[in-house]
């Protein structure tokens, strides 16, 4: 990405920096917000879930290249494998909680980006057997086997992009598929990767994401939308906020859903 040729990088500079961040890029994490908050939002749920591609955002292949080459050198810090690593637990605490008694600990549950592991490593100790992961990194998942090697011994994951392993995967073939901050960067352009994710379900599809925030590399989308026009009901839902769920404020403005695989 830092050896892109002039054109790319003015094109970058012009469509990314300044006319994507007046009218197409929003970092407002909350459902609600002011006027002209809920109107970038609408308009881009309604472009990203119907596939549209502007010039405002990067390519498929720049989000794919982006996400597959992170490592613990990259300029983008927060983003380090190393730290995902020391994730706090309370997240997962919380999603036990909200998916329970729906999602069981015998249930096969597949975790969709799941970087070096923390999530799963968490679900593990909290009683979860049957887990498994998919990550475009490799740099992400030699991380797992240094920061949770035990988790890494058990819990099988599949390195590749989301579209690529998913649509390999036989249909019904794990109980649950969830998505924690992961679903926002599916590129508009595998959009099918949604139908994927009910195709391998057999039970339920869990998301945890921010739907209004939007950039060059984040995609919001009202999730309810996407999953009950392929067939899948929601079951349950909540925001994420600073009075409701304290433990987990670092994940405010998260909506938390829980559909049902059809």
């Amino acid at each position: 990405m830092s050896h892109k040729p002039l054109r790319k990088k003015v094109q970058h500079f012009l469509f990314h920096r300044i006319l994507g961040g007046l009218v197409f890029q929003s970092s407002n994490y909350y459902e609600n917000g002011k006027w002209y908050h809920r109107l970038k939002k609408s308009i881009n749920q309604y472009l990203n879930e119907r596939g549209a591609q502007t010039p405002f955002m990067f390519t498929k292949r720049e989000c794919l290249e982006f996400w597959g080459s992170m490592n613990n050198a990259s300029s983008s810090s927060g983003n380090r494998p190393q730290h995902y690593a020391v994730k706090e637990r309370e997240i997962i605490d919380f999603l036990h909680e909200f998916w329970t008694p729906h999602v069981r600990f015998e249930d096969h549950i597949l975790e969709l980006g799941c970087n070096c592991g923390a999530n799963l490593n968490w679900l593990r100790q909290l009683g979860y057997r049957h887990l498994s992961g998919v990550e475009i990194n490799p740099n992400a998942v030699e991380e797992m086997r240094h920061s949770f090697p035990e988790t890494a011994d058990h819990v099988p994951v599949q390195v590749g992009s989301l579209d690529t392993v998913l649509s390999g995967m036989p249909d019904k073939s794990v109980d649950v598929v969830f998505t924690m901050g992961v679903a926002m960067h599916i590129h508009p352009a595998d959009n099918a990767v949604f139908k994927d994710m009910k195709r391998v379900a057999r039970k339920f599809i869990c998301t945890m994401e921010p739907e209004s925030a939007n950039s060059n590399y984040v995609f919001a989308r009202n999730y309810r939308r996407v999953f009950s026009r392929l067939g899948c009901p929601q079951l349950k839902s909540t925001v994420i906020t600073h009075s409701n769920y304290p433990s987990v404020a670092r994940k405010r403005g998260a909506v938390v859903r829980l559909f049902a695989a059809g």
